[in-house]
């Protein structure tokens, strides 16, 4: 198996709006202001890798049932996002609010990796059409469950075998967690 593919994904949260309920004012005060107390502005990062130090697209996962939920395809950067193949997707979870992975934004990693598994396929003259590639995930219950890892991953044209990391153990092997 090249190096090129063997890839780690891994996701971290990232808040935008981060709060706390922490507040600095005089002791004894009857009106205490919190800014943003009730706002949680955050979106999951998936964050691609290969032992060779290659990064692939970042995926943003957000909050929210609908591309309104995304940030604006007009928004300062964008369009270097989108050169890239930064891939922008929305929950559509029943829980309000969340921006962790589900079943639905998982299968959606195809957009980030099929692309670059062809791209590596393409332009290694050794490597056939049909060549796989290993994938590295944490135990996530999303990851290890029944819906993506045995039926979606096998019936997929994603040509890969998934690996998991022992729990407690992604911060040895994936590098946005060190």
């Amino acid at each position: 198996m090249p190096s090129k593919l063997v890839v780690g994904f891994d996701q971290i949260g990232s808040y935008i709006l981060p709060s706390s309920g922490t507040t600095f004012v005089e002791r004894g005060s009857s009106q205490v202001n919190i800014v943003a107390k009730d706002e949680k502005w955050a979106f999951t990062l998936l964050v691609t890798s290969t032992p060779d130090g290659t990064f692939l697209p970042f995926q943003q996962v957000w909050g929210g049932v609908s591309v309104q939920s995304l940030p604006s395809a007009k928004a300062q950067g964008m369009d270097k996002a989108y050169e890239y193949g930064f891939d922008f997707t929305f929950v559509k979870s029943d829980k309000k609010g969340s921006h962790f992975s589900t079943l639905k934004t998982m299968k959606e990693i195809e957009h980030v990796f099929e692309p670059y598994r062809h791209h590596v396929i393409k332009t290694d003259p050794f490597l056939d059409d049909d060549q796989c590639a290993i994938i590295f995930l944490d135990c996530y219950p999303v990851h290890a469950g029944e819906q993506f890892h045995n039926t979606f991953l096998k019936s997929s044209h994603m040509l890969s075998f998934v690996l998991f990391q022992p729990v407690a153990q992604t911060s040895f092997s994936q590098p946005m967690l060190v």
